[in-house]
């Protein structure tokens, strides 16, 4: 992300809040109600704390698995807001792109795409942001072998990320190379099972592979297995 150059004092300044918050609210606790509720208070404030490091993530990730999109996002807003280092906010950034995406908001997510800066990003951060631009162009409808190119560069970069292998199949498809992309989906279930939501979209994509080729009876078949799987 393009971020200000007065970045680093502004996460200095956010560190410091929040730990000036977690000591005052149990102190100003135990000032107004005593010290038991002083203890009370910090209870309050360590569980809150672990629930936005440790419960917050997981909640953002299965609310997305479960095409929740919108409080996915929300969730991923909140943990970009509260990221204490430019690689979290860039990641949860990313996240927020993804639901924007999954949502059909494709617009919203260039738009936040735009906001990257590529030069800061490490490789695997870089292959978020490939596969994210690669979605977006094939969710727009714009030229497929653009977005093919950026995918395959992403893939040259990680090729065991089943998401990106699942955008490269779809851009494939849309190419017009049917067998490779039915190759692709068939491959990504190597690495072990995915997640409901991407099982799903996999499942579509063969349906839609198939169907290309005049296999009917296969591509109904993977249309009722995706929807036995998000409904």
């Amino acid at each position: 992300m393009r971020y200000p150059r007065d970045v680093g004092l502004r996460h200095a300044l956010r560190l410091v809040a929040w730990t000036l918050g977690c000591i005052a609210l149990p102190l100003a606790l135990r000032d107004a109600l005593g010290k038991p509720w002083g203890s009370i208070g910090v209870a309050i404030v360590a569980t809150l704390t672990g629930w936005i490091l440790l419960y917050l993530p997981r909640t953002a990730h299965a609310a997305f698995d479960a095409t929740r999109f919108p409080l996915a996002y929300r969730r991923y807003r909140t943990l970009r807001a509260l990221a204490f280092t430019r690689r979290r906010e860039r990641a949860a950034h990313m996240s927020c792109v993804a639901c924007r995406l999954a949502a059909g908001r494709v617009a919203d997510a260039e738009a936040m795409l735009a906001r990257v800066d590529p030069a800061q990003l490490d490789p695997a951060e870089r292959v978020v942001w490939l596969n994210n631009r690669a979605t977006a162009a094939l969710d727009a409808g714009r030229d497929p072998a653009d977005a093919l190119a950026l995918v395959e560069e992403a893939t040259a970069l990680r090729p065991d990320v089943p998401s990106v292998q699942h955008t490269r199949a779809r851009a494939l498809l849309a190419v017009g190379r049917t067998d490779d992309a039915i190759t692709v989906l068939d491959a990504m279930r190597t690495g072990g099972e995915l997640s409901p939501y991407l099982e799903s979209e996999r499942c579509r994509d063969l349906a839609a592979a198939w169907e290309k080729k005049g296999q009917d009876d296969y591509a109904a078949d993977y249309r009722r297995r995706a929807r036995l799987l998000v409904g």
